[in-house]
């Protein structure tokens, strides 16, 4: 009772949190009372209908129209501990028993459920329960159906041919059922993989107990994100928190994993109690419980579809929902020339939306602005950093929110004032100024900026000050600068030009693709 008591203390203090990157508010999927449960695997039917597997009540919800009624499973009579007791049962869905339901896909005519504590594979069609894979006894062994052997399996992925890749976790291993049921081995020598799912294929695997994020195609294994790090004692690993690049990135235990239309790999980084994003080569925390925001707090499976993310939550007992960020504002058009690049920047905190539902892409970005966005980059590069310097000037203040970014760049030599003392950080930024922020960032940081691309072609190459010639010839020969286009097909530099916000992302998002080292 205590536990369900504090699920709905939860529930209300989510709607009030904001967290993450840009302003992300957490709600609850209106799943109705699911009885204080303890949600994993969760999938969308044909008719919109979520069903959501649940450990604690060891069966399937329904969850629709803002009720949630069983759908497979029977709820058990309460131990010692008040956890309803399970069993492992086939028959009709009314009546049938689950141990440990933990993740449920589409597959054939109905849809696959592990039973993590059966160490089977069940089956759900026509109203009906059945064992599809598993004789039920812990072991590996291959072969068919009733042959077959698990180890407490958890994550599910169909990969749209006939295959159901299974997460053997107890055993370390990848399992590969056909349609018969029929189970071969794919990939050993993990440890404790949980999460996976399955795109352009390639099966994305959230290997749990070595905190790292895995991909696995035409038989070959490798790390996309994540460090590894052995613990003391034999056999286990050390978790960590860290944005930034994919080879320095650390996550602590994650169970659940998902892939987005445009390739964006999305953790649910139990151990944080955070929902992370893999855009390119970078991680970056979509959302985070901190200091003053109870969400997420033991998320372990995540679901994108469309322009949300659904986040099963084990202790808060529902389905947290948030809004994917970049993909929801209202003025911006899919296919328009920034749009991609708005999604990535807002994805990873680079030059976000200016609100949840407006990216204002038309909009001057202000000289402060980009040394905040430039200064995001840096901790996306770094993976942690001091934002902070020893300079300052006369018009920002301390308690401005990007005064310490302004210091930083300033003292990394990044940025210089306007004269007289000052930074002028409302003024609207022109693009060489800009290329020159990149320019001298890249410098900064030791990356290769001896690419000298030819002005001649332009019809203002001689308009520039004289200070940034060499920053616009280096962005032009990386391709970060192509020039802007006039009615008339002439292409410019527009040097003194202001940038907006649409450009302040394209340029960003072409900065950390073309000149990154």
């Amino acid at each position: 009772m205590m536990k369900k008591y504090l699920s709905l203390l939860l529930a209300a203090v989510l709607l009030l949190a904001a967290l993450g990157t840009g302003t992300i508010y957490a709600s609850t999927f209106t799943a109705g009372d699911i009885r204080g449960g303890a949600p994993a695997g969760a999938v969308f039917t044909e008719d919109g209908s979520l069903l959501v597997c649940d450990t604690w009540n060891k069966v399937v919800w329904k969850v629709s129209g803002g009720s949630a009624e069983l759908y497979a499973g029977v709820i058990g009579v309460p131990g010692v501990t008040g956890e309803p007791v399970g069993d492992y049962n086939d028959g009709a869905s009314e009546t049938a028993y689950f141990l440990e339901p933990w993740a449920v896909v589409p597959f054939a005519e109905g849809f696959a459920v592990s039973d993590a504590g059966a160490n089977v594979v069940r089956y759900i069609a026509d109203g009906k329960v059945y064992t599809f894979a598993g004789s039920g006894d812990e072991g590996k062994a291959d072969g068919n159906a009733s042959e077959a052997s698990f180890r407490h399996p958890t994550g599910l992925a169909p990969d749209g041919n006939g295959n159901l890749y299974i997460a053997d976790t107890g055993n370390g291993l990848i399992r590969c059922a056909d349609e018969t049921g029929r189970v071969t081995t794919v990939v050993r020598d993990l440890e404790s993989p949980m999460g996976i799912a399955w795109y352009d294929g390639a099966l994305y695997i959230a290997e749990t107990g070595r905190s790292r994020i895995c991909r696995w195609k035409d038989g070959t294994l490798e790390t996309v994100a994540g460090i590894s790090e052995a613990a003391e004692a034999e056999g286990e690993y050390t978790g960590g928190y860290t944005d930034g690049s994919v080879s320095r990135a650390r996550f602590d235990h994650p169970q659940g994993i998902a892939v987005g239309a445009d390739g964006t790999v999305y953790v649910a980084d139990t151990g944080n109690s955070a929902v992370r994003a893999i855009v390119g080569d970078l991680v970056n925390t979509v959302v985070r419980s901190s200091a003053g925001a109870s969400s997420p707090v033991s998320p372990r499976g995540v679901l994108v579809s469309g322009n949300t993310l659904y986040v099963s939550d084990s202790f808060v007992s529902d389905i947290l929902t948030y809004p994917v960020p970049g993909n929801n504002y209202s003025d911006v058009k899919e296919g328009e020339w920034f749009a991609e690049a708005a999604d990535r920047m807002t994805l990873l905190g680079v030059v976000p939306g200016a609100s949840d539902t407006e990216y204002a892409p038309g909009d001057p970005i202000s000289r402060a602005a980009f040394v905040t966005a430039l200064s995001q980059v840096h901790l996306l590069e770094e993976g942690f950093a001091i934002i902070d310097g020893d300079a300052s000037f006369d018009d920002v203040s301390e308690n401005e929110p990007y005064a310490a970014a302004v210091r930083w760049a300033a003292d990394a030599a990044i940025v210089e004032g306007t004269g007289g003392g000052r930074f002028s950080p409302d003024d609207p930024l022109r693009r060489e100024d800009l290329i020159v922020m990149l320019y001298n960032y890249a410098r900064s940081m030791g990356y290769d900026v001896s690419a000298a691309g030819d002005l001649s072609g332009f019809p203002d190459a001689d308009s520039p000050d004289s200070y940034a010639g060499t920053a616009l010839s280096w962005a032009v020969g990386t391709g970060i600068l192509e020039g802007t286009t006039l009615e008339n097909g002439t292409l410019l530099l527009d040097p003194q030009g202001t940038v907006t916000r649409a450009q302040a992302a394209v340029f960003a998002d072409r900065f950390l693709d073309k000149a990154v080292n």
